[in-house]
């Protein structure tokens, strides 16, 4: 997973989380994908703060080591902070959706 940042360079909400959730089993990749739902849900009800900060923490998350991945999930992520703005949420909504399901089984494969 290289666009993801490693432990020491995770957002807020990785730290706040990871530590809660280490015990349960949940790693990074788990907490990604829930930062996912998080900004889906945010489409759903049509809440521009919750989706613009669940995708502050995505853009928080990216790790430009690996800037090719890392600029272009930028780049989507920042077009759906101004769509979301805009309330295009049917967008947003389905770009993020596609993103989590290419995540989903990207850490389904690294698992196998």
């Amino acid at each position: 997973m290289p666009p993801l940042a490693t432990a020491p360079e995770v957002t807020s909400y990785y730290r706040t989380q990871q530590g809660r959730r280490v015990a349960k089993g949940f790693g990074v990749g788990q907490l990604l994908l829930e930062l996912y739902d998080h900004a889906i849900a945010g489409c759903v009800a049509r809440d521009c703060k919750k989706v613009s900060a669940a995708l502050v923490e995505l853009i928080g998350a990216l790790n430009f080591d690996y800037e090719d991945i890392a600029l272009g999930l930028f780049r989507l992520y920042d077009w759906c902070l101004r769509r979301a703005r805009a309330k295009a949420w049917d967008e947003v909504s389905e770009i993020l959706r596609d993103l989590r399901e290419t995540w989903a089984r990207a850490l389904k494969t690294a698992e196998a």
